[in-house]
C-alpha cells in the first residue's frame, strides 16, 4: 500500500491538537463552573444558618421571660383588678358630677328647647256634684337616686314617686323603687325633640313584640308597681298606633297608663276608651316656673282642681324649690286628702 502524502500527517495532527485544546477549554468551564455553584450554595447555606440562629436566639429569649417570671408581674387577676378600681374611680367621678348637675327643667318633659313654654293642658272633665271629699294625688317624676328619695321623704307627705328605669347614669332606681310602699314607672317614650332621652326608650314604630319585651323587663325591676307615667313622649302619646299597642300590652299586664299629658293631641284618651280602659291624666304640673313662690301658686291651683273635680292630679319633679314648697304648703294641702292613684 502506498504512503499517504506528508501534507495529509500534518493535518491529521493539526485536527488532533484542536480537539486536546477543546476538551481542555471543556473541561476547564466545568470545573470553574462547579466551584462557582459550590460558592454560592456555600453562600446560601451560611445565610440559612444565620437566620437560623436569630430564631434560635428569640425563642431562648421567649423561653428566658418564662423562666424568670414572678409573682410581682401582673397576673390577668392583677389587670383584672385594676380595671375594676379605675372602673369604680369613673363611677365616683360620674356621680359627683350628677351632684353637681342644675337640676333638669321640667320643660324636658314637653318642651324642651322652650324654657318658658307653658305646659300642654289638662283634659276637660266634670264637676264634682256630690259632697265625697277631694282628693289629690302629686306624683313626683325622674325620681331615680337616693338623694331624690330622702328629698321626697323630708316632706313628710304620702306622695307617689315615679321611678325612672335603671340605666348606666342611675342604676339603683329599681332596688329603690321596691324599697317604696307607693311608686310607679316613669316611663320614656319618644319626644318630638328632645336630645337627652334615657337608654331604651319607646319609639313611634316599635312593633309590639318589642314593646312586650320592654314591659317584661320593667316588671321585673319593679314587680310591684300597677302604675306608669310617661316620661317626655310628646311624639309617641301623639301617636294613635303607638299607644294602641302600648295600652294593649299594659292591659294584658294588668298595668294603668298615666297620661302625664306632654302633648295638648295626645291620643292616650282616645285609644283607652277603644280599648276599655280608664283615661287617667295629669291635671298640674307643680314646677315648670322656677321658684318656689311658683311651686306653691301651682299648688293651690292642683287643690281647687281636686275641689272642683273631686280628684286631681299634679306632677312635679325632686328639685328643690319644689320640695321646699311642698312643706311650706301643708295648711292648704290640708284641705284635701292626698292620697294614691288607685284611690281616685
Amino acid at each position: 500500500m502506498d504512503n499517504p502524502p506528508l501534507y495529509q500527517k500534518y493535518l491529521s495532527l493539526k485536527y488532533l491538537g484542536w480537539g486536546l485544546f477543546g476538551l481542555v477549554i471543556f473541561l476547564s468551564a466545568l470545573l470553574i463552573g462547579y466551584f462557582i455553584g459550590f460558592n454560592q450554595a456555600e453562600d446560601e447555606l451560611a445565610h440559612e444558618r444565620q437566620q437560623t440562629q436569630k430564631l434560635i436566639q428569640q425563642i431562648e429569649q421567649i423561653a428566658s421571660i418564662d423562666e424568670h417570671y414572678s409573682p410581682a408581674a401582673k397576673t390577668k387577676e392583677t389587670l383584672y383588678n385594676t380595671e375594676i378600681k379605675h372602673l369604680q374611680k369613673e363611677l365616683q367621678l360620674l356621680l359627683e358630677e350628677e351632684h353637681r348637675r342644675e337640676p333638669i327643667k321640667p320643660q324636658h318633659e314637653y318642651a324642651p328647647k322652650e324654657p318658658k313654654a307653658p305646659p300642654p293642658p289638662a283634659a276637660i272633665r266634670p264637676k264634682r256634684l256630690d259632697g265625697t271629699p277631694a282628693k289629690l294625688v302629686i306624683i313626683i317624676d325622674d325620681v331615680s337616686y337616693e338623694r331624690d328619695v330622702k328629698a321626697i321623704q323630708s316632706t313628710g307627705l304620702p306622695l307617689v314617686m315615679s321611678f325612672l328605669p335603671p340605666s348606666p347614669r342611675h342604676p339603683e332606681s329599681g332596688r329603690l323603687a321596691q324599697q317604696q310602699n307607693r311608686s310607679m314607672v316613669h316611663l320614656p317614650l319618644e319626644a318630638i325633640d328632645f336630645n337627652d332621652e334615657e337608654p331604651f326608650t319607646l319609639h313611634v314604630g316599635d312593633s309590639e313584640e318589642a314593646i312586650e319585651k320592654r314591659v317584661d323587663v320593667l316588671k321585673q325591676l319593679f314587680p310591684n308597681a300597677r302604675y306608669f307615667n310617661n316620661h317626655t313622649g310628646s311624639k309617641f302619646t301623639g301617636d294613635r298606633d303607638s299607644m294602641e299597642k302600648l295600652i294593649r300590652v299594659l292591659k294584658k299586664e294588668g298595668i294603668q297608663f298615666v297620661d302625664s299629658r306632654t302633648i295638648g293631641k295626645t291620643k292616650v284618651p282616645e285609644v283607652s276608651t277603644l280599648l276599655g280602659m280608664r283615661y287617667i291624666g295629669r291635671d298640674v304640673f307643680l314646677d315648670h316656673k322656677d321658684g318656689v313662690r311658683n311651686v306653691k301658686r301651682q299648688i293651690k291651683e292642683a287643690v281647687e282642681k281636686a275641689k272642683e273635680h273631686g280628684t286631681a292630679i299634679a306632677i312635679g319633679h325632686p328639685r328643690p324649690d319644689t320640695i321646699q314648697a311642698l312643706k311650706e304648703s301643708k295648711d292648704i294641702l290640708s284641705e284635701v286628702q292626698l292620697v294614691g292613684i288607685e284611690q281616685i
